[in-house]
């Protein structure tokens, strides 16, 4: 089977997004992040100094400039984070028409799976494949634990092209 697909800078993104999710199963982490967590814990240590000083608290009583001195730092470094991880996701987007993005031919066949696009060829045996995994129509093909060849929904005429494609990857492995 050959397979002409096109895969854009938004396809790339969706992959990362599964990729990254997909790594953390393992750590039984299900996507929420560091940043979530610290949160989490620092709202519930906040809780527990309330709890313990109940009697005491009121209002008026309440410094407010030391509760903003305290939180301006937490909130300095939740934004620098977001705005960092966003650069850095797209900075890492890769090139069109590159290795990644862009139009390539795919061949299965049943030595392995041939891909061919503009800069190159390149084969890869069945042994090699780990999974193959769907994501809102697209399908991956995992031949490492990140690296997978993306196949766009957009790449298949009807939901039976996508499993005729499915099938053949999971007979072949």
């Amino acid at each position: 089977m050959i397979k002409t697909i096109k895969v854009t800078k938004k396809d790339y993104l969706n992959y990362t997004d599964y990729a990254f999710k997909r790594l953390c199963k393992p750590q039984q982490m299900k996507g929420s992040g560091f940043l979530k967590i610290m949160v989490i814990w620092c709202i519930l240590a906040m809780a527990f100094m309330f709890i313990f000083q109940i009697d005491s608290i009121s209002l008026s009583s309440f410094h407010w400039p030391s509760a903003a001195v305290v939180a301006f730092p937490l909130v300095v470094f939740i934004v620098a984070y977001y705005i960092n991880m966003r650069k850095l996701r797209q900075s890492s987007v890769p090139n069109d028409n590159g290795l990644m993005l862009g139009e390539k031919t795919i061949e299965f066949s049943p030595d392995g799976i041939v891909e061919i696009n503009p800069l190159g060829r390149c084969f890869y045996k069945w042994e090699c494949v780990e999974a193959i995994e769907e994501n809102n129509g697209d399908l991956y093909i995992f031949l490492d634990k990140l690296l997978a060849l993306i196949i766009p929904s957009a790449s298949f005429s009807s939901e039976m092209e996508r499993a005729d494609l499915q099938a053949q990857v999971e007979k072949y492995r």
